[in-house]
């Protein structure tokens, strides 16, 4: 009787191990097929050095800075434009309402509690609208490191706090005029004030200016080597994944909101608000990940192996891509 029961152990082992070496097969001709091809292997290799680099946490570091930025910024916005445009109520809307229109159906409630500083007291405003900026600046702090990971730069060569704090001011710049640009156009496409296929064409111009914004952000961040300058491979992927976000944005909204207000009731906003900015945060990253993959021919890669193969034969970028690059040390956590 043992020894039956020892023949059938040793079958069901044998079938354990026939099937795994089948599946191993089966993976090794997939992994094949994907280096083979570049419309594979490119994606492929973007997602192996989006896992390597640990991306999601850069992306959740974002997140979390734009969550916190969005009513600083907005507020001053709103009270920039209630001081320069003061008698042009309906203009002021106009602008307010495209740079809210970044925001599918969770727009409305964020204008509803988004109000204008006092004018009275130019110093405190002054003081205020300072304040509220340098806090709003984690953002750009958080996309610097961001950057700094993904291309390997070290700490030594991020810029000083003198510089930095251009480049922070200049992202931010670029983020309001291009949320305010491109929500306009698919404003204006939307109602049908751009003649003919005015929706369509209201899309096709948001999309260039996403580009544009992507291109002026991933440019003003840090300064890359002149050799990695060609930003506009990962601008593109950003900007068509931001522009699809806006276009499908009511509908992926509308039914996680549907989900979230049965269990969360009156902060389902918010947490709908958190939602939608961590998927554009995830676009971001992926998009900076696709220029450093691209620029630097980190493709093809084994679905099996951590190191990239470079078509030259050798390493793709001075042979250390299998550990990933250099940390900042603000993501690895040094003092």
């Amino acid at each position: 009787m043992s020894d039956h029961g020892d023949q059938q152990a040793t079958v069901a082992v044998g079938g354990r191990r026939r099937l795994a070496d089948r599946a191993s097969r089966l993976i090794d001709r997939a992994d094949g097929f994907q280096q083979r091809h570049r419309v594979t292997a490119l994606p492929a290799s973007v997602m192996a050095k989006y896992r390597d680099d640990q991306a999601s946490r850069l992306a959740g570091q974002i997140s979390h800075a734009a969550f916190l930025a969005v009513f600083p910024l907005l507020l001053v916005l709103v009270t920039v434009l209630g001081v320069v445009l003061e008698g042009h109520t309906s203009l002021q809307d106009d602008i307010v309402d495209s740079a809210l229109r970044q925001f599918p159906v969770i727009g409305s409630d964020l204008r509803n509690n988004v109000h204008q500083l006092s004018t009275g007291n130019v110093l405190a405003l002054i003081i205020g609208l300072v304040w509220l900026s340098y806090g709003s600046l984690k953002l750009s702090r958080s996309a610097q490191v961001m950057m700094a990971k993904v291309w390997g730069i070290e700490r030594h060569d991020l810029p000083t706090l003198g510089k930095w704090i251009p480049r922070a001011a200049g992202f931010l710049v670029v983020l309001g005029v291009g949320f305010i640009a491109g929500g306009a156009l698919a404003g204006l496409g939307a109602f049908g004030a751009l003649g003919s296929g005015s929706a369509w064409i209201g899309v096709a111009l948001s999309l260039v200016v996403n580009v544009g914004m992507y291109w002026c952000a991933f440019t003003v961040l840090v300064r890359l080597p002149d050799a990695d300058r060609s930003v506009w491979p990962g601008a593109i992927v950003g900007g068509v994944g931001w522009t699809i976000l806006q276009s499908i944005g009511a509908l992926l909204v509308n039914h996680q909101l549907r989900h979230l207000s049965n269990l969360y009731g009156t902060f389902a906003t918010v947490l709908g608000l958190i939602w939608w900015i961590a998927l554009g945060s995830m676009v971001t990253v992926f998009a900076a990940e696709f220029n450093v993959v691209l620029t630097r021919h980190l493709w093809p890669r084994s679905l099996r192996s951590t190191r990239p193969r470079s078509g030259d034969g050798e390493d793709a970028a001075s042979g250390d891509v299998a550990t990933g690059p250099p940390v900042p040390s603000e993501v690895a956590g040094r003092p």
